[in-house]
């Protein structure tokens, strides 16, 4: 079992899924529900296609997004593999 399971570790061209499916599995984690893509609210907010454009070729680009959600916050950045991270928004 995964001591952090809203921590993700995410390397484009070594996966054989999606990381907007990452993101999703992170957040469910977080949230310990289980959820539908037409039920995930990130895809309110983004298209799933545009964070795995985006994040698909990063070599010697930093690059990092952060996305506020009703309950959480999802942070991603890059360094040669995509670190994802979800936290509670704190009110």
């Amino acid at each position: 079992m995964d001591d952090h399971p809203e921590r993700r570790r995410y390397y484009p061209d070594d996966e054989d899924i999606a990381l907007s499916e990452v993101v999703l599995e992170a957040v469910q984690a977080h949230e310990n529900a289980s959820f539908e893509d037409d039920e995930f609210p990130l895809y309110d907010h983004i298209h799933p296609d545009a964070i795995d454009m985006l994040f698909k070729d990063t070599s010697g680009v930093d690059v990092s997004v952060r996305i506020h959600l009703t309950n959480v916050t999802v942070s991603l950045w890059s360094d040669g593999g995509v670190d994802i991270r979800v936290t509670d928004n704190i009110d």
